[in-house]
């Protein structure tokens, strides 16, 4: 999310919990407290919002994962694994009543690439590009300053949950 948005949160409220997986496994005398459903509100310091839909049991629903971005032009959805890229684009004021079309994509996706990696292929991809940058001695997309920031937005997340209360970075 840091990363679309461009900017770094300053404020995370969440509310979830355990709800139906890891219920019944004790692992050294102790149930395992994995967060498996949760939503999660992000403000950004330039005024960017960003909400999450965690749930860790929706393998049974039209798309497994999905990606939605809303703004002032319009919003962009795409589902996994239905493959699918919707585009809205917003009308302006004057036109209203008269309806854009939708824009509607199948992102095609090799099937042997399907086998190879977790997230609709999308982990083989991953790796390429890091063996690449091995290999190129080039950088990495993602830093270690990006993972810290991930930490710590999931913390702060786990924080609220526990608390109830939003919690400001």
């Amino acid at each position: 999310m840091r990363l679309i948005a461009e900017s770094e949160p300053t404020r995370i409220y969440a509310s979830g919990g355990q709800d139906v997986n890891h219920l019944d496994e004790v692992i050294d005398g102790r149930r395992p407290d994995i967060i498996d459903s949760a939503f999660v509100i992000l403000d950004f310091a330039n005024g960017v919002r960003a909400a999450l839909d965690l749930c860790m049991f929706a393998e049974a629903s039209r798309d497994e994962e999905e990606v939605a971005a809303t703004g002032d032009k319009g919003k962009v959805e795409c589902g996994i694994p239905s493959s699918t890229l919707l585009i809205g684009k917003r009308q302006k004021v004057e036109r209203m009543g008269t309806a854009l079309p939708l824009i509607r994509e199948k992102v095609e996706v090799d099937p042997e690439l399907l086998e190879l990696g977790d997230h609709h292929g999308a982990t083989f991809f991953q790796h390429e590009r890091f063996r690449h940058m091995l290999q190129s001695g080039g950088a990495p997309e993602v830093t270690l300053e990006d993972g810290l920031h991930a930490v710590r937005m999931g913390a702060a997340a786990e924080q609220s949950i526990k608390t109830g209360a939003p919690v400001a970075l």
